[in-house]
């Protein structure tokens, strides 16, 4: 293999360095710039895109923010609002319940004067009948008629 005799290796390493140096004159030389600054312009890009990204994080920040504030408000309205209905309705609640317990208090006072009255009522018609058939059951008995009001006095005396 001629590549590895070594009188032949100084022709070889002159010919490298004459080929590297045509392609490093040639090709690399007058392209690196432009890669540079392809890669600078791309690092210039990114860094927008980074710096508009944070921009908008931080505005999204603020408007969710915002939002939090508002439906804690919205929270807060809506809780005070209930509160303020439930006292209006334990009020009103509170209000038919006076009525009605001072309705049927009435209702129950009246109640209690017709069953006295009743009550009364029938305690005199008991007592007259009571002293009817006293008055009947003398009779029937012991052939007498004894006037009511002696039987009256009679049964009061009793008690």
């Amino acid at each position: 293999m001629p590549q590895f005799e070594s009188a032949d290796w100084l022709s070889q390493l002159v010919w490298l360095a004459a080929i590297f140096a045509v392609l490093y004159f040639a090709v690399v030389r007058p392209t690196l710039p432009k890669v540079g600054r392809v890669i600078d312009e791309r690092e210039g890009r990114v860094a927008g895109d980074l710096d508009a990204a944070e921009a908008a994080r931080a505005q999204a920040n603020v408007i969710r923010t915002r939002y939090d504030d508002g439906m804690s408000a919205a929270r807060d309205a809506a809780q005070a609002r209930v509160a303020a209905a439930q006292v209006d309705a334990g009020k009103a609640a509170e209000t038919r319940l006076k009525a009605l317990a001072d309705d049927l208090d009435a209702k129950a006072i009246q109640a209690a004067v017709r069953l006295a009255a009743a009550r009364d009522t029938a305690r005199a018609s008991l007592a007259t009948t009571t002293t009817e058939l006293t008055a009947e059951a003398v009779t029937r008995l012991t052939g007498l008629t004894l006037p009511l009001a002696e039987i009256d006095a009679a049964l009061l005396a009793q008690k």
